[in-house]
């Protein structure tokens, strides 16, 4: 079916017709991405405190990842702020931020990381967020 065929309209949805509580996007492990058909993209980032930030990533100018044998870090600049992010196998989530597909980072109280974990899901320990 052609992309003009899903055209919906801004209009009040009956009651047969309403949304459901499910969520659209896709998540795994913390982080939620973006739905294919998605025009604007944000990234959002999750303390586990509860603060919340998000960033279009328009303003996303670089990334540089600094891989290590214990930590690594992960530098967003967007424009006018630099977000540091520091965990474990930072590479997969470096390789889905270059095609702007993460919509939710969250960081998890490090204490909760197991010693000599050997899996190899990404993990967001702290997220920093400073002015340029």
């Amino acid at each position: 079916m052609h992309h003009v065929q899903h055209f919906k309209a801004n209009f009040d949805h009956s009651d047969s017709e309403a949304a459901t509580d499910t969520p659209t996007g896709y998540a795994a492990n913390g982080a939620e991405f973006h739905d294919t058909d998605s025009t604007v993209r944000n990234v959002s980032f999750v303390w586990p405190d509860g603060r919340k930030a998000f960033f279009n990533y328009a303003y996303l100018v670089a990334v540089d990842l600094v891989l290590s044998d214990n930590l690594n870090v992960m530098l967003l600049y967007f424009s006018g702020q630099i977000v540091t992010l520091k965990g474990y196998h930072l590479g997969l989530l470096f390789d889905l931020l270059l095609n702007h597909i993460p919509k939710t980072i969250t960081a998890i109280d490090p204490r909760y990381r197991v010693d000599g974990q050997t899996t190899e899901d990404c993990l967001v320990i702290e997220i920093m967020v400073k002015n340029e």
